[in-house]
């Protein structure tokens, strides 16, 4: 009865698959894009000496995602933000080298 009723409204639940899976396609892209982008900002930031992410444009992000997506806005944009921020560099301690100077 299902597949009659999304008939009658002109698509079948394999063709909405098939235009779901399209725009993921598009979201990753999308998503891929934004990382990089968002890592030439964190380097040019750094290497001017400054901090790799800036908490009050980050604020604007999420009170964007909220504005047009609601309160679960706020979660979607903090994943986004975390994943394109990367991961910080490990201290040489942690990636494998010992302590720095002389004993």
């Amino acid at each position: 009865m299902e597949s009659r009723e999304h008939a009658a409204v002109g698509f079948t639940i394999d063709e909405a698959r098939k235009e779901i899976d399209a725009l993921d396609v598009q979201m990753l892209d999308i998503v891929r894009r934004r990382k990089a982008i968002s890592h030439q900002i964190q380097q040019q930031r750094t290497s001017d000496g400054g901090t790799r992410t800036v908490l009050s444009r980050e604020k604007t992000i999420i009170d964007r995602y909220v504005a047009e997506l609601g309160p679960e806005g706020a979660t979607l944009a903090l994943n986004i933000l975390s994943l394109c921020r990367g991961r910080l560099p490990k201290p040489a301690t942690e990636a494998g080298g010992g302590p720095v100077g002389n004993s």
